[in-house]
């Protein structure tokens, strides 16, 4: 292969393990495990997790991204940054997802994101400690299929109730 040219990835998909170690409120902490990363990622809200997840994509450089992320001081953000953690990830994985789970986790997922297309992911999650799958379409879906799990499987949404308009 010639140097400068990228290596084309065509058929695959990345699987990252979430362990959520506590969980209340909409709050939580976990740790995220990748093979392309150099030791677990502890996170403190789902929104690092999300980053850090679309870092280990960008870095890879798959799933591919479809469009550009949108933000408020209309920069291009990071963008060296990423081509070089894209060129370093095209190496061989740095270690296999080690599967001990932790302890105290209270929940344990396999996100695996095969597309990020219209803006976000579609893919496949695995609640592992019931050993049940369930594909989503978007982030959103995934974090609420996260919060269900979490939740016990409660489902917290509130039946609305509907009200003639006034005239």
């Amino acid at each position: 292969m010639e140097s400068g040219k990228r290596k084309l990835i065509t058929a695959m998909s990345v699987t990252m393990r979430v362990e959520i170690i506590s969980y209340g409120h909409g709050m939580l902490r976990g740790k995220l495990h990748s093979q392309y990363l150099e030791s677990p990622y502890e996170f403190f809200n789902f929104i690092r997790m999300l980053e850090k997840m679309e870092e280990v994509f960008d870095s890879k450089g798959f799933p591919e991204r479809f469009l550009l992320p949108r933000n408020f001081s209309g920069t291009k953000r990071g963008r060296m940054k990423r081509d070089t953690e894209r060129n370093d990830a095209m190496k061989d994985p740095i270690n296999p997802i080690n599967t001990d789970k932790t302890v105290d986790s209270k929940c344990t997922f396999e996100v695996t994101v095969r597309f990020r297309q219209n803006a976000t992911w579609q893919g496949q999650i695995l609640w592992a400690e019931k050993n049940k799958k369930q594909n989503f379409r978007s982030v959103l879906e995934m974090l609420k299929l996260m919060d269900e799990a979490l939740s016990n499987g409660e489902v917290k949404t509130k039946q609305i109730e509907w009200k003639e308009p006034e005239h």
